[in-house]
């Protein structure tokens, strides 16, 4: 009976302490639940007062292991009062949503307050909010007065293109919801924002549609004035030439000024009436350029529209004039006759550019420049030692400028390349005819010629006066990051360089192609990869799918560079260099065949094939190794011919047992081909081929036996679902043949090697220097092969 009492005591204090335990519990997840204390780190508050700061390591019924900024050290459970466990931002944020009403703007606008304290900043959810708030009530100013400074500094703070046009795009859309709201911003206009991003997305006829809006504005109204030259630029870009002419002549007519830019358009605008023979004009040209004169410096275009002008009434001096001007600010080569020969010069259309040379000649109208041009023409028609003598003459006139001995020193280190033209270009900067832009050119000069001689800290040095001095284009950073990418350089500064080439440049293939070289350089594989996409996005499709050897410099080695880093990125591979005990046998799992004469050795760390063919013409001799064909993608070898009589035949080979496989081979006169085995009749097909050039996307090679390496690579793509064949040719990186029907799938017995072969009496040397074998990176960690 006493046994049976006390076991209903155990249990009734059982149930009590489980469910004191549950609704401690409960109470906890609740306390956690409504803790809005926002805290980077644990907290551990003692029973003497004392508190630690810093982060839970290990934590157990009786003790828990802290980590603090001195140390670690542990602390019984005993003497802790209480545990507050850090609560980052975003955790405090998810609480925070929970407790708003999604359809209260007070709500929205509260907490996306809270988003932009100090010690938040949640800055991206702070902007989510207040366009939440916008959509509940576009025409309380509330959410816009907090939402345009936010805008502002998010468009600096995001360096990603198409995020950034993102988020412009989302922001023209939430300002425009404002706008047909009518909120009031106390004065400030909604509207310009809301243009600005418009413009900034390439949205013009929208900006126009809002601007046309502003302009209807009183005309004693600064933004008013502001609005109608942004018109007329924007009309201008859009095409519609009336809309922007009237719009100008509006402003002229009121009284109310014009800018540099709505000038620039007037004075182009005169140029043509004035060609046009539209009365007036020419008059009308100098009295804008006298008002673009008051606004400090003219564009070069400017004075090419004047100066085209002076050159329709004859006034030959005034428009040499203005054509040294603009041609001094970049803007022309020449007066009007000789840009005409050069245009056609760059054409090939010689003879019509010597004809039109010498009428300039005859009239004695722009004696430096048409030298110059038709200094430019000889060398093009490869007479290069007249040409030399004219860009001296051109030099040596009394009335030459500096840019005559620019191209005079850059032609005479075309021409002859140990030419040392330091002191020549020292001896410009110490001219009397040096300027600001002289010096720049200078500058730029020695830094490429340093650059060049890999002479890096030379380089970095003049490249830098130069940018310093004022000359600023993608071709002179593109130099600079070259220069700070190499030895002793700043390759931070080459990053932000060529980052500033591709952004000023987008659409040119060569400033991606240069940041994807400097990526890979510093092993930022996917940062590269992604640069010679874009690079590659730039050409058309029938570029890309054009043959190799018409393909675009620019094209073909972004491809080539791509595929490479790919490789890197997708592909693991197994590679023998042959590092051995010199005149041992090959070993490592190779199969060496010999034939009489010809001898397989290891010398060096290279597999040697040596002799002359003797008693068997013809027979091959190969090293030969099996492979597996799970995610086998690849074979490639580096190879020395050093020597090769009448009659050799070295190559790369992959077989099965079957018969079947592919001889990538040199020909005996050094033309490379390939042949197909597994036919009874096999057929060798040479590189040179007309008959399968377009089947097989042919390219003509040609490998001259030399102490260079050179690379052979045949290798297959991941798919085997079309109809063509999926096996490729390549040779010192650039694409030999495509499309060649065979396929590994399902292969048995694969075996790949390089072999040779000779005729009787005849003796090669080939120096084997490593040999690869790729493969697909497994899709899962434990994939298993068998």
């Amino acid at each position: 009976m006493k046994t049976m009492c006390s076991r209903g005591v155990l249990l009734r204090l059982s149930f009590f302490v489980c469910f004191s335990l549950s609704l401690c519990g409960a109470a906890n997840a609740q306390g956690a639940a409504d803790d809005l204390e926002v805290r980077p780190q644990d907290i551990l508050e003692l029973t003497n007062g004392n508190r630690f700061i810093g982060k839970i390591i290990i934590e157990r019924d009786d003790f828990i292991k802290f980590e603090t900024a001195g140390g670690s050290t542990t602390v019984q459970k005993s003497d802790i009062s209480r545990i507050l466990y850090s609560n980052p931002p975003e955790a405090v944020y998810e609480k925070r949503l929970k407790l708003i009403e999604a359809n209260s703007y007070d709500d929205q606008i509260e907490l996306s307050d809270w988003c932009m304290e100090p010690r938040i900043e949640l800055r991206s959810r702070a902007i989510s909010h207040l366009e939440s708030a916008v959509n509940l009530d576009a025409s309380l100013s509330a959410a816009f007065e907090r939402l345009l400074p936010l805008y502002i500094n998010r468009e600096f703070l995001t360096t990603d293109e198409s995020e950034r046009d993102r988020n412009l795009l989302a922001e023209s859309e939430v300002l425009l919801r404002g706008i047909r709201a009518g909120v009031d911003l106390a004065g400030f206009d909604l509207r310009d924002s809301a243009v600005r991003s418009l413009i900034r997305i390439g949205d013009l006829d929208a900006a126009v549609i809002l601007l046309e809006e502003i302009a209807q504005g009183d005309r004693s109204d600064a933004a008013t004035i502001s609005a109608m030259r942004r018109l007329v630029v924007l009309y201008d870009a859009l095409g519609r030439i009336d809309d922007s002419r009237n719009t100008a002549l509006q402003l002229r007519e009121g009284g109310d000024g014009s800018d540099s830019e709505v000038l620039l358009r007037e004075i182009r605008w005169a140029a043509e009436d004035h060609a046009a023979k539209v009365p007036g004009s020419g008059e009308k040209v100098e009295t804008l350029m006298e008002d673009l004169l008051a606004f400090g410096d003219v564009p070069g275009s400017a004075y090419l529209c004047r100066g085209s002008v002076r050159l329709l009434d004859g006034d030959l001096a005034g428009a040499e004039t203005d054509f040294r001007k603009a041609f001094s600010a970049g803007e022309v080569d020449a007066v009007a006759a000789t840009t005409y020969a050069l245009s056609f010069a760059r054409k090939g259309d010689f003879q019509r550019a010597l004809d039109l040379l010498a009428s300039a000649a005859e009239s004695g109208l722009a004696p430096v420049d048409w030298r110059l041009v038709e200094a430019y023409v000889l060398e093009s028609q490869g007479d290069l030692a007249s040409a030399l003598r004219m860009y001296e003459e051109a030099r040596t006139r009394p009335d030459s400028t500096w840019q005559s001995s620019v191209l005079a020193i850059s032609a005479r280190r075309r021409i002859e390349k140990d030419w040392d033209p330091v002191p020549s270009i020292q001896n410009l900067m110490q001219s009397d005819i040096l300027s600001a832009a002289a010096f720049s050119e200078c500058c730029l000069m020695l830094g490429d010629l340093y650059l060049e001689r890999g002479e890096n800290a030379a380089a970095r040095r003049w490249l830098e006066y130069a940018l310093a001095s004022g000359l600023s284009s993608p071709e002179l950073r593109l130099r600079l990051a070259m220069a700070q990418s190499g030895p002793g350089g700043n390759l931070e500064r080459a990053k932000d360089l060529l980052a500033n080439v591709t952004d000023e440049d987008p659409e040119n293939p060569d400033s991606w192609n240069a940041y994807a070289k400097f990526l890979y350089a510093m092993k930022d594989f996917s940062g590269a990869r992604d640069a010679l996409q874009r690079s590659i996005s730039l050409f058309s499709r029938d570029e890309k799918e054009s043959q190799a050897v018409d393909m675009p410099a620019s094209l073909s080695w972004a491809m080539r560079s791509l595929r490479k880093v790919d490789r890197l990125l997708g592909e693991e591979y197994w590679v023998d260099e042959f590092r051995r005990e010199s005149d041992s046998a090959l070993r490592n799992n190779w199969i060496e065949e010999e034939s009489f004469g010809v001898n397989v050795s290891l010398v060096d760390g290279m597999a040697i094939f040596d002799g002359v063919q003797k008693f068997q013409p013809d027979r091959l001799t190969t090293i030969k190794r099996d492979l597996l064909t799970p995610r086998f993608v690849g074979i490639r070898t580096s190879i020395r011919l050093l020597k090769a009589d009448e009659g050799t035949r070295v190559g790369l080979r992959i077989e099965d047992q079957s018969g079947g496989g592919i001889v990538f081979f040199r020909d005996p006169d050094g033309m490379l081909g390939f042949v197909l085995l597994g036919d009874s009749d096999p057929q060798m097909i040479r590189s040179d081929s007309s008959e399968f050039s377009e089947e097989y996307d042919l390219v003509p090679t040609r490998w001259e036996p030399s102490p260079v390496g050179h690379s052979m690579e045949i290798s297959f793509s991941s798919s085997d679902s079309d109809g063509k064949g999926n096996a490729e040719l390549w040779f010192d990186g650039r694409l030999v043949a495509r499309d060649l029907p065979y396929r590994i799938s399902r292969k048995r017995g694969l075996q790949a090697g390089v072999s040779g072969q000779a005729p009787l009496d005849s003796g090669y040397t080939m120096q084997v220097e490593l040999f690869e074998v790729f493969r697909k990176r497994p899709r899962q960690s434990q994939e298993r092969e068998f």
